[in-house]
């Protein structure tokens, strides 16, 4: 899906919510989809990374697994656009990293947009983004984590104060076996004497 086309499946989407006479829903999005719709990258992407669920209230809750309104509305939109049927998934907010424990920054930098009478979407921030990239990258060998993070082109102290907060809350120590190489591939080498 590129830009264009995630628009259209959201709106899709809120049209079976509403169909289906659904309560409002509130998603928080990251991954290639928050990408794409800040026009931060032109890759496509096959799925929408749902990493939370946001009460009206603002409290933000997992969203795994996705209530039952939205999976059945998400079928639809997969069979009518002929998507993947798990074109929109909660799997991020399983396998990712606990909500409560993200930096209170993470929520306050998000784009919110609405689309439709019940759906609502906050898409991660671009320093958020960044955030959840670097951390990919130190637990798994994807090739896109680096192309994403090459397209949010991080400033050398953004690096150093997202990666210092990942290895302080996330790995509980100060340095990583990856560090080096991540530093290296993301042109930011000067910072390797900082965390040896």
């Amino acid at each position: 899906m590129n830009e264009s086309s995630l628009v259209s499946a959201f709106a899709l989407l809120d049209d079976f919510l509403t169909v289906g006479k659904s309560a409002p829903i509130w998603l928080v999005v990251g991954g290639g989809s928050a990408l794409l719709i800040h026009r931060l990258s032109t890759r496509q992407t096959k799925d929408v990374d749902v990493m939370a669920l946001r009460e009206w209230e603002g409290n933000v809750v997992s969203a795994y697994p996705l209530p039952d309104a939205i999976k059945n509305a998400a079928s639809k939109v997969a069979v009518e656009l002929r998507l993947d049927p798990n074109w929109l998934n909660g799997a991020a907010s399983f396998h990712g990293l606990n909500l409560s424990a993200l930096p209170a920054w993470f929520w306050t930098e998000l784009d919110t947009r609405t689309y439709g009478n019940n759906l609502k979407i906050s898409f991660i921030g671009r320093k958020g983004l960044i955030l959840l990239k670097l951390s990919a990258s130190l637990e798994r060998d994807q090739r896109r984590d680096l192309e994403d993070l090459a397209c949010l082109k991080p400033a050398s102290d953004e690096v150093e104060e997202l990666l210092r907060w990942i290895l302080l809350h996330i790995h509980e120590t100060s340095t990583h076996p990856k560090l080096a190489t991540l530093l290296h591939e993301l042109g930011h080498a000067n910072l390797i004497p900082r965390f040896t």
